[in-house]
């Protein structure tokens, strides 16, 4: 668990994953070395680290589905296992007392192999899907959830000196073999300089920072710092899942990215068409989103809410889509 500063340090470097320790001491009101020591120590525990993401759908590389599926209770473990080590399993997660019942997150290349989600995953036995849900619209990745623990201006000033993407909307922009190696160093370590990535990839470091900024401003790259919840004070994770009226899908998805306690949130295919993750302190709090947060919003039709287990951290090294 970590302490107040901790949180805010992790809070700081996931707004901004590339943010410099002196610039994050001087936003957050700290000494420089005390903030450097405390960011060595989260990156060496592997309580934290700094990465980065390539959105399926914008870089070419693929599509993604969320499947729910069931298998016996004496498999579990080796379907776990299966899915876990398999490169195009993103992320694994329990149903918390859902006899047998997981959560993971695909991404592959090919559309028609989204119809037949298990298929190319072997070693399943017994097991059997009950929904898979494709992804048409992120509203929010986990790459962009943050500990909600900074002040407004904190936060505001964490952003000015990010890149910033083009104006209008984002389009694919496919990636060349020079824009892979920037992203694979990039996934290694976020916060790699750009006179370290220049030397790494051959390139001189105005070269490596165009190549960076362009990938960011492009919005095909997302850099993230993979942080536990639970290790920020939010130890119970939920899954919900939302059947909501056509009218109102752009408008719940906005508003549901916008909540503090929302991880995770996209419009997908399926009866329930809008999928979020939820992180709260516990499970009161829970109450109060489904209450507070989703009983706000209308066009809501139907809801269902699972409590989850995670089984692989998202930003393993299963979950890297260079892979």
């Amino acid at each position: 668990m970590c302490d107040d500063l901790d949180q805010r340090i992790v809070a700081a470097l996931q707004i901004n994953p590339r943010a410099q320790v002196a610039e994050v001491g001087r936003i957050l009101g700290e000494h420089e070395r005390a903030v450097a020591r405390r960011v060595q120590r989260l990156l060496d525990s592997g309580l934290v680290r700094c990465t980065a993401d390539l959105d399926p759908l914008r870089s070419g590389f693929g599509h993604s589905a969320h499947v729910r599926l069931r298998t016996a209770r004496d498999c579990l473990e080796n379907v776990r296992q299966g899915l876990a080590g398999h490169p195009e399993v993103l992320n694994v997660a329990a149903v918390s007392g859902g006899a047998g019942l997981l959560w993971y997150h695909l991404l592959v290349e090919g559309r028609p192999r989204l119809t037949s989600p298990l298929e190319e995953i072997p070693g399943l036995p017994d097991a059997t899907v009950l929904d898979a849900h494709i992804t048409l619209r992120p509203f929010r990745t986990e790459a962009e959830w943050h500990a909600p623990v900074l002040t407004t201006e904190e936060e505001k000033r964490l952003r000015a000196s990010l890149v910033q993407p083009l104006p209008g909307p984002a389009r694919r922009h496919d990636l060349t073999p020079t824009d892979r190696r920037v992203a694979e160093a990039l996934t290694r370590n976020a916060r790699i300089s750009l006179t370290d990535l220049g030397k790494e990839l051959g390139f001189s470091t105005a070269t490596a920072g165009r190549r960076v900024a362009s990938l960011l401003e492009h919005r095909v790259l997302r850099l993230r710092t993979v942080a536990d919840p639970a290790a920020l004070g939010r130890p119970v994770t939920a899954r919900v899942r939302l059947k909501v009226h056509p009218a109102g899908l752009g408008s719940v998805g906005t508003a549901l990215s916008a909540c503090p306690d929302v991880r995770f949130c996209a419009a997908v295919t399926g009866r329930h068409n809008i999928l979020a993750d939820v992180c709260v302190e516990d499970e009161t709090g829970l109450y109060g989103f489904i209450v507070g947060t989703l009983g706000a919003l209308p066009h809501i039709l139907d809801c269902d809410t699972e409590m989850l287990t995670p089984v692989s951290a998202p930003g393993s090294t299963a979950s890297d889509p260079l892979r």
